[in-house]
Protein backbone atom coordinates (compact mmCIF):
# COMPACT_ATOMS: atom_id res chain seq x y z
CA UNK A 1 0.00 0.00 0.00
CA UNK A 2 1.09 3.29 -0.85
CA UNK A 3 -0.07 6.37 1.81
CA UNK A 4 -0.42 10.09 0.16
CA UNK A 5 -3.16 11.30 2.27
CA UNK A 6 -1.26 12.74 5.46
CA UNK A 7 -3.94 15.80 5.53
CA UNK A 8 -6.86 13.32 6.55
CA UNK A 9 -4.76 11.76 9.16
CA UNK A 10 -1.18 10.21 9.92
CA UNK A 11 0.25 6.89 11.09
CA UNK A 12 0.58 7.41 14.81
CA UNK A 13 4.28 8.67 15.60
CA UNK A 14 5.96 5.37 17.83
CA UNK A 15 6.78 8.06 20.42
CA UNK A 16 2.93 9.24 21.01
CA UNK A 17 2.08 5.25 20.74
CA UNK A 18 4.53 3.88 23.11
CA UNK A 19 3.42 6.56 25.80
CA UNK A 20 -0.11 6.26 25.14
CA UNK A 21 0.25 2.37 25.49
CA UNK A 22 2.08 2.87 29.11
CA UNK A 23 -0.41 5.41 30.14
CA UNK A 24 -3.32 2.90 29.32
CA UNK A 25 -1.51 -0.05 31.04
CA UNK A 26 -0.33 2.20 34.66
CA UNK A 27 -1.93 5.70 34.26
CA UNK A 28 -5.53 4.56 35.05
CA UNK A 29 -7.03 7.01 37.68
CA UNK A 30 -9.46 9.60 36.97
CA UNK A 31 -7.99 12.94 37.02
CA UNK A 32 -10.54 14.87 39.28
CA UNK A 33 -10.01 13.05 42.45
CA UNK A 34 -7.06 13.00 45.30
CA UNK A 35 -6.46 9.90 46.23
CA UNK A 36 -2.39 8.83 44.65
CA UNK A 37 -3.88 6.91 41.32
CA UNK A 38 -5.41 10.50 40.49
CA UNK A 39 -3.31 12.58 41.21
CA UNK A 40 -0.55 10.77 38.67
CA UNK A 41 -3.07 11.01 36.27
CA UNK A 42 -3.61 15.04 37.06
CA UNK A 43 0.03 15.37 37.20
CA UNK A 44 0.41 13.86 34.08
CA UNK A 45 -2.27 15.49 32.73
CA UNK A 46 -0.80 19.03 33.25
CA UNK A 47 2.50 17.89 31.79
CA UNK A 48 0.69 17.40 28.75
CA UNK A 49 -0.91 20.76 28.81
CA UNK A 50 2.47 22.67 29.90
CA UNK A 51 4.42 20.67 26.43
CA UNK A 52 1.20 21.44 24.46
CA UNK A 53 0.80 25.03 25.43
CA UNK A 54 5.29 25.49 24.80
CA UNK A 55 4.81 24.40 21.39
CA UNK A 56 2.44 27.39 20.58
CA UNK A 57 4.24 29.36 22.75
CA UNK A 58 0.81 29.93 25.39
CA UNK A 59 0.32 29.82 28.99
CA UNK A 60 -0.43 26.16 30.08
CA UNK A 61 -3.76 28.17 31.33
CA UNK A 62 -5.03 29.03 27.91
CA UNK A 63 -4.72 25.29 26.46
CA UNK A 64 -8.23 23.78 26.93
CA UNK A 65 -8.39 19.93 26.02
CA UNK A 66 -11.38 18.65 23.05
CA UNK A 67 -12.02 15.59 21.03
CA UNK A 68 -10.57 17.42 17.57
CA UNK A 69 -10.31 20.23 15.06
CA UNK A 70 -14.44 20.13 14.81
CA UNK A 71 -15.11 20.17 17.98
CA UNK A 72 -12.65 23.16 18.64
CA UNK A 73 -14.02 25.15 16.05
CA UNK A 74 -17.80 24.53 16.81
CA UNK A 75 -16.80 25.48 20.27
CA UNK A 76 -14.65 28.63 19.07
CA UNK A 77 -17.48 30.10 17.22
CA UNK A 78 -20.47 29.31 18.77
CA UNK A 79 -18.78 30.26 22.13
CA UNK A 80 -17.16 33.54 20.42
CA UNK A 81 -20.02 34.93 19.21
CA UNK A 82 -22.37 34.75 22.19
CA UNK A 83 -19.77 35.83 24.32
CA UNK A 84 -19.52 39.06 21.61
CA UNK A 85 -21.04 42.55 21.28
CA UNK A 86 -23.32 44.01 20.82
CA UNK A 87 -25.97 42.06 22.97
CA UNK A 88 -25.82 38.37 22.24
CA UNK A 89 -29.54 38.04 20.67
CA UNK A 90 -26.90 38.91 17.40
CA UNK A 91 -23.82 39.99 15.44
CA UNK A 92 -22.03 39.71 12.58
CA UNK A 93 -19.80 37.02 11.65
CA UNK A 94 -16.76 37.49 9.30
CA UNK A 95 -15.28 33.86 7.85
CA UNK A 96 -14.41 33.02 3.83
CA UNK A 97 -15.30 30.21 1.35
CA UNK A 98 -12.70 28.33 1.54
CA UNK A 99 -12.84 27.22 5.57
CA UNK A 100 -13.51 23.40 6.79
CA UNK A 101 -16.89 22.38 6.87
CA UNK A 102 -16.28 22.82 10.54
CA UNK A 103 -16.50 26.31 10.34
CA UNK A 104 -18.67 26.68 7.52
CA UNK A 105 -21.64 24.55 9.07
CA UNK A 106 -20.85 26.15 12.67
CA UNK A 107 -21.60 29.55 10.84
CA UNK A 108 -24.65 28.43 9.14
CA UNK A 109 -26.21 27.27 12.27
CA UNK A 110 -25.20 30.73 14.07
CA UNK A 111 -27.01 32.41 11.41
CA UNK A 112 -29.99 30.26 12.14
CA UNK A 113 -29.79 32.12 15.46
CA UNK A 114 -30.07 35.44 14.54
CA UNK A 115 -26.08 36.23 13.74
CA UNK A 116 -25.31 37.43 9.85
CA UNK A 117 -22.31 36.01 8.26
CA UNK A 118 -20.37 37.41 5.17
CA UNK A 119 -17.45 35.33 3.11
CA UNK A 120 -14.54 36.93 1.73
CA UNK A 121 -13.59 35.47 -1.25
CA UNK A 122 -10.27 34.42 -2.07
CA UNK A 123 -7.75 34.38 -5.15
CA UNK A 124 -6.85 31.89 -7.60
CA UNK A 125 -4.30 30.55 -5.18
CA UNK A 126 -6.53 30.91 -2.51
CA UNK A 127 -5.73 33.78 -0.05
CA UNK A 128 -7.39 35.65 1.27
CA UNK A 129 -6.86 39.84 0.75
CA UNK A 130 -6.77 41.87 4.05
CA UNK A 131 -8.01 44.80 1.68
CA UNK A 132 -11.46 42.73 1.61
CA UNK A 133 -11.61 41.90 5.32
CA UNK A 134 -11.22 45.52 6.41
CA UNK A 135 -14.20 46.55 3.38
CA UNK A 136 -16.10 44.04 5.32
CA UNK A 137 -15.07 45.30 8.46
CA UNK A 138 -15.88 48.24 7.31
CA UNK A 139 -19.39 47.41 6.17
CA UNK A 140 -20.25 45.78 9.45
CA UNK A 141 -19.89 47.88 12.31
CA UNK A 142 -21.62 44.86 14.31
CA UNK A 143 -18.95 42.61 13.69
CA UNK A 144 -17.92 40.53 16.88
CA UNK A 145 -16.01 37.31 15.33
CA UNK A 146 -13.63 36.89 12.29
CA UNK A 147 -12.57 33.04 11.79
CA UNK A 148 -9.67 32.43 8.87
CA UNK A 149 -8.31 29.42 8.62
CA UNK A 150 -4.17 29.53 9.20
CA UNK A 151 -4.09 26.69 6.18
CA UNK A 152 -5.87 25.08 3.94
CA UNK A 153 -6.50 21.63 4.31
CA UNK A 154 -7.11 20.71 0.30
CA UNK A 155 -4.56 23.34 -1.64
CA UNK A 156 -1.77 23.92 1.46
CA UNK A 157 -2.35 28.06 1.36
CA UNK A 158 -1.23 29.23 4.63
CA UNK A 159 -3.21 32.45 5.15
CA UNK A 160 -1.64 35.77 6.01
CA UNK A 161 -3.45 35.53 9.37
CA UNK A 162 -1.24 38.03 11.24
CA UNK A 163 -1.81 40.61 8.86
CA UNK A 164 -5.31 39.93 8.86
CA UNK A 165 -5.59 40.27 12.65
CA UNK A 166 -3.86 43.28 12.30
CA UNK A 167 -6.77 44.37 10.42
CA UNK A 168 -8.91 43.36 13.03
CA UNK A 169 -6.97 45.30 15.64
CA UNK A 170 -7.13 48.72 13.78
CA UNK A 171 -10.98 48.44 13.30
CA UNK A 172 -11.43 47.95 16.91
CA UNK A 173 -8.95 51.15 17.44
CA UNK A 174 -11.34 52.62 15.05
CA UNK A 175 -14.53 51.75 16.65
CA UNK A 176 -13.49 52.46 20.25
CA UNK A 177 -12.71 56.19 19.55
CA UNK A 178 -16.17 56.61 18.16
CA UNK A 179 -18.54 54.87 20.99
CA UNK A 180 -18.37 53.50 24.16
CA UNK A 181 -17.94 49.87 25.47
CA UNK A 182 -19.49 49.56 28.90
CA UNK A 183 -16.46 47.73 30.63
CA UNK A 184 -19.24 44.55 31.61
CA UNK A 185 -19.13 43.71 28.56
CA UNK A 186 -15.26 44.84 27.33
CA UNK A 187 -14.20 41.91 30.22
CA UNK A 188 -16.80 39.48 28.33
CA UNK A 189 -14.50 39.43 25.43
CA UNK A 190 -11.04 40.12 27.20
CA UNK A 191 -10.99 43.92 26.88
CA UNK A 192 -11.29 43.15 22.69
CA UNK A 193 -14.80 43.88 20.85
CA UNK A 194 -13.99 41.39 17.42
CA UNK A 195 -12.03 37.88 18.37
CA UNK A 196 -10.33 36.68 15.88
CA UNK A 197 -10.58 32.35 15.49
CA UNK A 198 -8.40 30.37 13.30
CA UNK A 199 -8.69 26.91 12.46
CA UNK A 200 -4.91 25.40 12.58
CA UNK A 201 -5.29 21.71 12.64
CA UNK A 202 -3.65 21.83 8.64
CA UNK A 203 -1.14 24.16 10.15
CA UNK A 204 0.06 22.78 13.65
CA UNK A 205 3.23 20.80 13.59
CA UNK A 206 4.67 21.66 9.95
CA UNK A 207 4.86 25.56 10.30
CA UNK A 208 6.22 27.65 13.39
CA UNK A 209 3.12 28.50 15.26
CA UNK A 210 3.74 31.79 18.17
CA UNK A 211 -0.27 32.70 19.59
CA UNK A 212 1.44 36.15 20.60
CA UNK A 213 3.19 37.09 17.25
CA UNK A 214 -0.07 35.99 15.54
CA UNK A 215 -2.59 38.00 18.50
CA UNK A 216 -5.60 35.65 17.95
CA UNK A 217 -7.90 35.01 20.59
CA UNK A 218 -9.07 31.55 19.54
CA UNK A 219 -6.78 28.49 17.54
CA UNK A 220 -8.08 24.56 17.47
CA UNK A 221 -5.40 22.04 16.75
CA UNK A 222 -6.01 18.01 16.21
CA UNK A 223 -3.72 15.62 17.64
CA UNK A 224 -4.26 12.69 14.30
CA UNK A 225 -3.08 15.16 11.53
CA UNK A 226 0.67 15.01 13.63
CA UNK A 227 1.14 11.48 14.01
CA UNK A 228 -0.85 11.51 17.84
CA UNK A 229 -4.07 9.52 18.42
CA UNK A 230 -7.58 10.33 17.02
CA UNK A 231 -10.51 11.84 19.03
CA UNK A 232 -8.21 14.50 20.78
CA UNK A 233 -7.62 18.45 20.15
CA UNK A 234 -6.70 21.39 21.70
CA UNK A 235 -8.48 25.11 21.98
CA UNK A 236 -6.03 28.03 22.68
CA UNK A 237 -7.92 30.63 24.67
CA UNK A 238 -5.88 33.89 24.83
CA UNK A 239 -6.29 34.65 28.59
CA UNK A 240 -8.86 36.92 29.61
CA UNK A 241 -11.15 35.99 26.69
CA UNK A 242 -14.29 34.69 28.29
CA UNK A 243 -16.42 31.88 26.14
CA UNK A 244 -19.40 30.15 26.95
CA UNK A 245 -18.82 26.57 28.47
CA UNK A 246 -19.28 23.99 25.93
CA UNK A 247 -20.24 20.95 27.97
CA UNK A 248 -22.14 21.52 31.55
CA UNK A 249 -21.20 19.09 34.40
CA UNK A 250 -18.09 18.49 36.30
CA UNK A 251 -15.49 21.36 36.71
CA UNK A 252 -12.91 19.74 34.37
CA UNK A 253 -11.48 21.96 31.81
CA UNK A 254 -11.91 25.09 34.23
CA UNK A 255 -15.65 24.17 34.18
CA UNK A 256 -15.80 25.06 30.24
CA UNK A 257 -15.60 20.89 28.86
CA UNK A 258 -16.80 18.53 31.71
CA UNK A 259 -16.92 15.13 31.49
CA UNK A 260 -13.77 12.50 32.51
CA UNK A 261 -10.12 13.44 30.53
CA UNK A 262 -9.18 10.84 28.15
CA UNK A 263 -5.93 11.51 29.89
CA UNK A 264 -4.20 8.26 27.54
CA UNK A 265 -4.92 10.17 24.14
CA UNK A 266 -3.61 13.45 25.70
CA UNK A 267 -0.44 12.06 27.06
CA UNK A 268 0.00 10.31 23.23
CA UNK A 269 -0.73 13.57 21.88
CA UNK A 270 1.74 15.77 23.99
CA UNK A 271 4.41 13.26 22.70
CA UNK A 272 3.62 13.33 19.26
CA UNK A 273 3.38 17.32 19.27
CA UNK A 274 6.85 17.67 20.98
CA UNK A 275 8.35 15.31 18.37
CA UNK A 276 6.54 17.04 15.35
CA UNK A 277 7.59 20.50 16.40
CA UNK A 278 11.36 19.52 17.46
CA UNK A 279 11.58 17.49 13.81
CA UNK A 280 9.87 20.33 11.84
CA UNK A 281 12.19 21.83 9.88
CA UNK A 282 14.34 18.15 8.93
CA UNK A 283 10.37 16.58 8.34
CA UNK A 284 9.68 20.03 6.38
CA UNK A 285 12.84 19.34 3.90
CA UNK A 286 11.71 15.87 3.39
CA UNK A 287 8.23 16.65 2.26
CA UNK A 288 9.26 19.97 0.25
CA UNK A 289 11.65 17.34 -1.85
CA UNK A 290 9.00 14.69 -2.09
CA UNK A 291 6.66 17.72 -3.26
CA UNK A 292 8.76 19.05 -5.79
CA UNK A 293 9.64 15.32 -7.16
CA UNK A 294 6.11 14.23 -7.38
CA UNK A 295 5.71 17.79 -9.41
CA UNK A 296 8.20 17.62 -11.79
CA UNK A 297 7.60 13.72 -12.11
CA UNK A 298 3.75 14.22 -13.22
CA UNK A 299 5.08 17.20 -15.34
CA UNK A 300 7.81 15.23 -17.25
CA UNK A 301 5.44 11.64 -17.70
CA UNK A 302 2.12 13.17 -18.49
CA UNK A 303 2.26 16.63 -19.93
CA UNK A 304 5.61 16.43 -22.06
CA UNK A 305 5.59 12.74 -22.87
CA UNK A 306 1.76 11.78 -23.30
CA UNK A 307 0.66 15.63 -23.46
CA UNK A 308 -2.05 15.45 -20.57
CA UNK A 309 -3.54 18.53 -19.74
CA UNK A 310 -2.61 19.15 -16.04
CA UNK A 311 -3.39 22.61 -13.72
CA UNK A 312 -1.77 22.97 -10.30
CA UNK A 313 -4.04 23.77 -7.40
CA UNK A 314 -2.74 26.59 -4.77
CA UNK A 315 0.37 29.12 -4.54
CA UNK A 316 3.74 27.41 -6.45
CA UNK A 317 5.56 25.66 -3.61
CA UNK A 318 7.37 27.84 -0.75
CA UNK A 319 7.23 29.59 2.47
CA UNK A 320 3.35 30.31 1.31
CA UNK A 321 2.25 26.68 1.06
CA UNK A 322 2.31 23.57 3.38
CA UNK A 323 5.21 21.43 2.14
CA UNK A 324 3.88 17.82 1.33
CA UNK A 325 0.82 19.51 -0.53
CA UNK A 326 0.39 18.18 -4.35
CA UNK A 327 -3.39 19.20 -5.56
CA UNK A 328 -3.28 18.49 -9.31
CA UNK A 329 -6.07 18.93 -11.63
CA UNK A 330 -6.89 16.91 -14.90
CA UNK A 331 -9.67 18.83 -16.39
CA UNK A 332 -12.05 16.31 -18.54
CA UNK A 333 -11.19 13.63 -16.32
CA UNK A 334 -13.75 12.16 -13.49
CA UNK A 335 -12.12 12.34 -9.94
CA UNK A 336 -13.98 9.14 -8.74
CA UNK A 337 -12.56 6.93 -12.11
CA UNK A 338 -8.92 8.41 -11.05
CA UNK A 339 -9.29 7.61 -7.42
CA UNK A 340 -11.12 4.25 -8.08
CA UNK A 341 -8.08 3.26 -10.05
CA UNK A 342 -5.98 4.81 -7.67
CA UNK A 343 -7.37 2.53 -4.94
CA UNK A 344 -7.26 -0.99 -6.88
CA UNK A 345 -3.22 0.04 -7.40
CA UNK A 346 -3.00 0.29 -3.37
CA UNK A 347 -2.86 3.84 -3.55
CA UNK A 348 -3.94 6.02 -1.02
CA UNK A 349 -4.88 9.83 -1.90
CA UNK A 350 -8.10 11.37 -2.34
CA UNK A 351 -10.17 14.60 -4.09
CA UNK A 352 -10.17 17.19 -1.39
CA UNK A 353 -11.24 17.35 2.37
CA UNK A 354 -11.74 13.89 3.97
CA UNK A 355 -14.83 15.10 5.36
CA UNK A 356 -16.50 15.83 2.19
CA UNK A 357 -15.35 12.29 0.84
CA UNK A 358 -18.11 10.61 -1.53
CA UNK A 359 -19.83 13.96 -1.93
CA UNK A 360 -21.47 14.61 -5.25
CA UNK A 361 -20.74 18.30 -5.19
CA UNK A 362 -17.31 19.57 -6.47
CA UNK A 363 -14.81 20.70 -3.63
CA UNK A 364 -16.20 24.28 -2.43
CA UNK A 365 -12.69 25.39 -1.67
CA UNK A 366 -11.64 24.70 -6.09
CA UNK A 367 -14.66 26.48 -6.86
CA UNK A 368 -13.91 29.29 -4.71
CA UNK A 369 -10.41 29.72 -5.62
CA UNK A 370 -11.41 29.22 -9.93
CA UNK A 371 -14.64 29.10 -10.66
CA UNK A 372 -14.63 26.08 -13.31
CA UNK A 373 -16.40 23.45 -12.21
CA UNK A 374 -14.28 21.12 -14.20
CA UNK A 375 -11.36 21.62 -12.87
CA UNK A 376 -12.80 21.07 -9.61
CA UNK A 377 -14.58 17.64 -10.57
CA UNK A 378 -11.08 16.30 -11.88
CA UNK A 379 -9.29 17.39 -9.35
CA UNK A 380 -6.89 15.13 -6.53
CA UNK A 381 -5.11 16.13 -3.69
CA UNK A 382 -1.92 13.91 -2.94
CA UNK A 383 -0.65 14.42 0.61
CA UNK A 384 3.21 13.24 1.93
CA UNK A 385 4.68 12.24 4.93
CA UNK A 386 7.99 11.58 5.65
CA UNK A 387 7.91 7.87 5.22
CA UNK A 388 7.09 8.40 1.91
CA UNK A 389 9.90 7.71 -1.26
CA UNK A 390 10.33 8.79 -4.85
CA UNK A 391 9.67 4.83 -5.71
CA UNK A 392 6.15 5.35 -4.14
CA UNK A 393 5.64 8.63 -6.11
CA UNK A 394 7.27 7.24 -9.33
CA UNK A 395 4.30 3.73 -9.29
CA UNK A 396 1.65 6.70 -8.30
CA UNK A 397 2.32 8.25 -11.68
CA UNK A 398 2.74 5.35 -13.83
CA UNK A 399 -0.70 4.64 -12.59
CA UNK A 400 -1.94 7.45 -13.50
CA UNK A 401 -0.48 7.83 -16.80
CA UNK A 402 -2.14 4.20 -17.66
CA UNK A 403 -5.69 5.59 -16.07
CA UNK A 404 -5.59 8.12 -18.19
CA UNK A 405 -4.00 6.47 -21.20
CA UNK A 406 -6.92 3.83 -20.94
CA UNK A 407 -9.72 6.64 -20.55
CA UNK A 408 -8.20 8.65 -23.49
CA UNK A 409 -8.21 5.25 -25.82
CA UNK A 410 -11.74 4.58 -24.62
CA UNK A 411 -13.04 7.43 -25.50
CA UNK A 412 -11.70 7.27 -29.10
CA UNK A 413 -12.61 4.03 -29.70
CA UNK A 414 -15.67 3.93 -32.44
CA UNK A 415 -18.58 1.82 -30.50
CA UNK A 416 -19.40 -1.30 -32.46
CA UNK A 417 -23.30 -1.89 -32.96
CA UNK A 418 -24.09 -5.23 -32.13
CA UNK A 419 -27.03 -7.24 -33.80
Amino acid sequence: MIYLDHAATCPMRKCALDQMTEALKNVYGNASPSYPPAQEAKAKLDQARSVLAETIGADWREIFFTSGGTEGDNWALTGAAEAGLPERTGGHIITTRVEHHAVLHTCAYLESRGYTVSYLPVDEEGFVSPDSLENELAAHPDTVLVSVMLANNEVGTIEPVEELVRVVRKREQELAGKEAVPEAKRKETGGRRILFHTDAVQAYGKIPIDVKTLDVDLLSVSAHKIGGPKGVGFLYLRKGTRIGALIHGGAQESGRRAGTENVPAIIGFAAAAEEAVGKRQSEEEKTIHLQQFFREALRVELQEKEGIRILWNGPQPGERRLSGNVSVSFPGFDQRTLLINLDLAGICASGGSACTSGALEPSHVLMAMTQDRKRAEGTLRFTLGTENTEEEILETVRVLKETIDRISHDRERPEKCHK
